[in-house]
């Protein structure tokens, strides 16, 4: 007899494995049923709580927004075509009669014929200068000198318009056929102070030179300068966009002709700050009333009902609502003067025709007021959201909470292997003797059947 039991239960006839299954599980089983029961709801938590820390990012980003506001300004013009205009820093509201008479054009030159764009031309330097003339003498301006060189390389007609375009100075140059010859065209800046005087360093390039018309190239366009009124002070300039006529404002001239230029407050993107604050505040709202709340019909209640950091997150935030702006304008001391209103679901609610008449009243004091708020109020958001914020603190509380109930389940999950090994040990000890103990039994059985005493006996008794 080898005693061995290749399967529990064998011996025995016992189900060994489901009566320690079950052992394990009265022991046990109410610990881990209580530890995943606690772990399914701190993951739901952290899940709210995600949640709300969106809510509230979104709502430090519009507030920073508003910290960030300044003064802005659009421009329109009645008559795009003859004046567009754009505002850059600077500007202040205001309306212009704009009155253009001449537009700004630029000096056009151009050579004598060539057979061909392939002509060969001399080679040397060409010098450009930029300036006037005046009673036939050339004044240069204040820009340097431009060199082009003109070698084997490109001393042919096109050569030469290629080399100028590609000093790339504020001279375009191409190669026109009138009819009866190649020419080169050279146009310069707008402006009557931005003529050409163009000299050479050889002869052989004399038909590119150019002094005011008596030799070398001719004029074909004269230079102008642009010439407007604004609200009927007289205006010239070199170009016709005009940057520095109006504090903030640029023109730029398409033809003469009249329009009337408004400077006017961008209340759009104020508007439109606002608007993104009050949909983040509505969207932290609409959770904690998810979470925070008991429906009597279904019986259900939130995740966060009761929850302490949240009724203290809600309460900060509805107190900073509601507060006086420091430093505000006596007039907009609170949100509500610029048409923010609560809601009696804890929402909020924007009266724009509220806060755009603010805007057309007073522009700067309401920027003033909501930078005022920004400022304010996104301290209280910081204080949650930050390092050593509330919903930081709160979160990794129960961060905390999770790896130490995830520990006691791990422990408690060797402790079952530790028993289950000690039970199994012990039942199949148990089952082994069992069997040991019935091989035992058949084997005398068996022994005392096949002794001849026995036999005899049993057939005398029953003759």
């Amino acid at each position: 007899m080898s005693g061995i039991i290749s399967s529990p239960g064998i011996g025995s006839g016992l189900d060994i494995n489901s009566i320690v299954s079950k052992l394990l599980q009265a022991d046990y089983g109410a610990q881990q049923t209580q530890i995943k029961r606690r772990e399914a709801t701190i993951n739901a938590e952290l899940s709210a709580y995600g949640s709300i820390n969106s809510d509230v990012s979104s709502i430090s980003t519009a507030l920073t927004a508003w910290k960030n506001l300044s003064p802005s300004y659009s421009a329109n013009s009645t008559a795009p075509g003859v004046v567009a205009v754009s505002t850059q820093s600077g500007a202040a509201p205001g309306n212009y009669a704009v009155d253009v008479t001449q537009l700004a054009s630029a000096q056009s030159i151009a050579s004598t014929d060539f057979s061909s764009p392939t002509a060969s031309v001399g080679t040397g330097t060409l010098t450009f200068q930029f300036g006037s003339y005046s009673s036939g003498s050339f004044v240069a301006n204040s820009r340097a000198p431009v060199q082009v060189t003109i070698d084997s390389s490109n001393n042919t007609l096109q050569g030469v318009a290629n080399a100028i375009n590609q000093a790339n100075f504020g001279v375009s140059a191409t190669v026109v056929n009138d009819g009866s010859g190649y020419k080169l065209a050279l146009t310069s800046k707008t402006g009557s102070n931005n003529e050409l005087n163009i000299t050479s360093s050889s002869s052989s390039l004399s038909a590119f030179t150019y002094n005011g018309g008596s030799t070398g190239m001719t004029q074909t366009v004269a230079p102008a300068d642009a010439k407007l009124t604004i609200n009927g002070i007289a205006v010239t300039s070199q170009s016709n966009t005009i940057t520095d006529a109006v504090q903030g404002v640029n023109f730029t001239l398409g033809s003469t002709g009249m329009a009337t230029v408004s400077v006017t407050p961008d209340t759009n993107a104020v508007v439109s700050a606002v608007q993104s604050f009050v949909k983040a505040y509505n969207s932290y709202a609409q959770d904690v009333s998810k979470y925070d709340s008991y429906d009597s019909k279904t019986k259900q209640a939130g995740i966060l009902l009761g929850d302490a950091t949240l009724r203290t997150l809600t309460s900060q935030l509805q107190n900073g609502v509601v507060q006086t702006i420091a430093g505000g304008p006596a007039n907009y001391s609170n949100l509500m003067a610029l048409g923010i209103t609560a809601n009696s679901d804890g929402t909020l609610r924007l009266n724009t025709a509220t806060l755009t008449t603010a805007l057309n009243s007073d522009y700067s004091g309401v920027i003033k007021a909501l930078q005022g708020a920004g400022s304010t109020l996104g301290s209280v958001v910081s204080s949650m959201v930050g390092p050593n914020g509330t919903l930081t603190a709160r979160t990794n509380t129960l961060n905390q909470q999770l790896t130490d109930l995830q520990n006691q389940l791990s422990a408690l999950g060797t402790q079952m292997k530790q028993q289950q090994k000690m039970l199994l040990a012990q039942y199949n000890s148990m089952d082994t003797l069992v069997a040991n103990l019935k091989n035992t039994g058949n084997y005398l059985t068996q022994a005392l059947a096949s002794l001849p005493g026995v036999t005899s006996t049993t057939s005398s008794k029953k003759a």
